[in-house]
């Protein structure tokens, strides 16, 4: 069944434009290249993002002339001489990193990551296909084919198109997803049912998630005989902790996995334990506040440059996490460069007063689900717990439909159960300085 799935999965990928299959051969050679080797191939792509680039508004009002003129980079040091793109770049003006002229159909990706604040980034084909084929590069390490089955915890949109949508993925895929909304004993255990019954080769999921599903698993026991042969996690930080919990429970390695929306996939973590740069996709740069490269093994702000994309280029985006990268090679062979992750999306878990236990992803999905409606009558949510009461802050968008500020009340209602008051206020503007700037959930005190 799995070659019959990547099968189908490849002939709808290359329908799309996005040549999946072809990408993945090359990345299966090019994990074993030398770095100096790799360093080469960035240059060379580096080289055609700069000269689509330097046609888009954004840039040819931001780089120095003599930049946008040539639009080329004697070595990608030079890279650091350019000024950032920021987040708030992106959400005042996605049009303008766009390169005009015919690109072919685009990706649109819609995020709101943690922060609550819509962000719509434009991905050429075959970009998206490149982080694709990453994506099933790195889960080979373990064994695993296109087309095993799967168990996705996580990523379940709210709104009825959104779930037809995945529905018909999930199949293609073989896959199945679970809720990470709901936590409790009882939904735990439906949740090792279904496990148990499907087989999967693999979970995939938020860590939050899947470590309050591997606490129930170690509770009950049983979790070796699942027949996993890896746990896969994504989307927020992997505690120590978390994998320790995970690992234990169901007896196989855990995978952690980097990436963003805007870009895809950044780095993917080996047998070995290194978490791999995915250096043919993109260019990451750790620099200071100010943008200046730090040296290696030194923390600082993760800045990347999207390879692939030349429709809408990511020029030294800088993605608001924290990380060094690690000296030396890695025992597992692969030229590919090592990162270590310090600071990223965390979701986190929350205790609610009827008892649950929910995923903070949760209020990411409604967030995103009421900004982004065509007719939407909000532009930015946040939620701030204090004790059994939750504020939720929304900034209107002029002109919008008003009635979501009451569909907003009524679903964080239905999320939150009986004992939580939910009160909606409307404000100008919602302040965020420092690590504030990309959470949606506050907890205070009464």
């Amino acid at each position: 069944m799995s070659l019959l799935h990547a099968g189908i999965y490849h002939l709808i990928q290359s329908a799309r434009g996005e040549p999946v299959a072809q990408i993945l051969k090359e990345l299966r050679d090019s994990q074993w290249w030398s770095l100096d080797r790799l360093r080469s191939l960035q240059l060379r792509k580096l080289q055609k993002v700069m000269s689509a680039a330097a046609q888009a508004p954004h840039y040819r009002s931001s780089w120095p002339t003599e930049t946008t003129s040539s639009g080329r980079l004697p070595q990608a040091s030079d890279l650091a001489r350019l000024p950032l793109l920021e987040k708030e770049h992106l959400r005042e003006s996605p049009d303008a990193v766009r390169v005009p002229g015919d690109h072919g159909p685009l990706n649109v990706h819609v995020t709101t990551g943690s922060s609550g604040v819509p962000l719509r980034v434009f991905r050429s084909r075959r970009a998206s296909a490149a982080g694709r084929a990453c994506q099933i590069r790195g889960r080979e390490w373990y064994g695993l084919r296109l087309g095993d089955p799967q168990v996705l915890f996580g990523g379940l949109a709210l709104e009825s198109q959104g779930r037809a949508r995945a529905r018909l993925i999930d199949t293609l895929m073989n896959r199945t997803r679970l809720s990470p909304f709901d936590l409790s004993e009882d939904r735990l255990a439906d949740c090792v049912t279904l496990i148990r019954k499907k087989r999967p080769r693999f979970l995939y999921g938020y860590p939050s998630a899947l470590a309050m599903l591997a606490a129930h698993v170690e509770r009950i026991g049983g979790g070796g005989q699942l027949g996993l042969r890896v746990v896969q996690s994504s989307s927020e930080r992997l505690y120590q902790h978390r994998r320790e919990v995970i690992q234990r429970a169901f007896q196989c390695p855990v995978a952690d996995e980097y990436g963003a929306a805007e870009v895809s996939i950044l780095a993917m973590e080996c047998p070995s334990g290194s978490m791999h740069v995915v250096s043919e996709n993109v260019y990451i740069e750790i620099t200071d506040e100010a943008g200046r490269p730090v040296p290696e093994g030194q923390d600082g702000d993760v800045v990347v440059t999207d390879l692939n994309n030349l429709a809408a280029p990511l020029v030294r985006y800088r993605l608001g996490d924290r990380a060094r990268m690690v000296p030396g090679a890695c025992l597992c062979g692969r030229g590919l460069p090592r990162i270590e992750v310090l600071e990223g999306t965390a979701f986190g878990l929350l205790q609610l007063p009827d008892g649950r236990t929910v995923s903070g992803v949760v209020f990411y999905f409604l967030a995103e689900s009421l900004i982004m409606k065509p007719d939407a009558g909000l532009r930015e949510i946040i939620l701030i717990r204090r004790g059994n009461h939750f504020e939720a802050n929304a900034v209107p968008r002029a002109g919008g439909n008003p009635r979501h500020a009451e569909e907003l009340r009524h679903r964080l209602a239905e999320i939150l159960g009986p004992g939580a008051s939910v009160e909606v206020k409307l404000v100008n503007r919602i302040d965020r300085r420092g690590g504030d700037k990309y959470r949606i959930l506050f907890d205070e005190e009464p």
